[in-house]
């Protein structure tokens, strides 16, 4: 094998750990849940460590709450408080 079929081969191998996407992996609340009163944070798992750049949380009327200050490191689980809600349809 010559020096550049081993290149190609390495970086090859290289390359899909650049391809792989983080999921959201659990959330709490979860998806598509209905709960009895407001939470009072938000609790987001991710597969990888993550840093958080934006995140809405939306009413049914698409009236966006504000979140306060997001964590700027970058971590796997992140808790974020959340503002006392009415009851209704919310969207993160």
């Amino acid at each position: 094998m010559s020096a550049k079929q081993i290149l190609i081969l390495s970086l090859g191998l290289f390359a899909t750990s650049a391809i792989a996407h983080t999921q959201l992996s659990s959330s709490v609340p979860a998806q598509d849940t209905v709960v009895a009163a407001a939470p009072e944070q938000l609790v987001l798992t991710f597969s990888t460590d993550v840093r958080i750049t934006a995140l809405t949380l939306t009413d049914a009327a698409a009236v966006s709450y504000d979140l306060g200050t997001l964590p700027t490191t970058a971590q796997r689980e992140f808790s974020i408080p959340v503002p006392g809600l009415a009851s209704g349809y919310y969207t993160v």
